[in-house]
């Protein structure tokens, strides 16, 4: 195998290994943060490594009974692109709830995840 040859694959390699770890918006920060105990949010703000698109975007916030809170319409923070705010209506009431998110980046590509939180009696 000729030199030129070798480095031509080992490029290759690197291009499609490179935008294949960058090709998926991923969980940066959230807020309240995974594991943590907080008073009562009134919102979630979840911040990802890339731009996302609100209207593709979202969550399902459960409780410990796994019952579906309702919350507000997603939105993107106007200053950054990149964060997820969505609002919780109400109050919660004390205890564990559990954030099953959604996001789609600006390629289209969909990821998904959960974390929990809990709320201070």
């Amino acid at each position: 195998m000729s030199k030129l040859y070798a480095y031509a694959l080992v490029l290759a390699g690197a291009i499609l290994s490179g935008s294949v770890a960058y090709a998926h918006p991923q969980l940066q920060t959230a807020d309240p943060a995974a594991g943590v105990v907080t008073p009562s949010p009134k919102q979630i703000r979840i911040t990802f490594n890339e731009a996302v698109l609100p209207q593709f975007s979202g969550i399902e916030l459960r409780d410990s009974a796994g019952q579906l809170i309702v919350t507000g319409k997603s939105e993107i923070d106007p200053a950054n692109k990149k964060i997820l705010i969505i609002p919780v209506k109400g109050q919660l009431a004390p205890g564990a709830y559990k954030v099953e998110w959604h996001a789609v980046s600006d390629d289209t590509h969909r990821v998904k995840g959960s974390y929990s939180f809990s709320v201070a009696p």
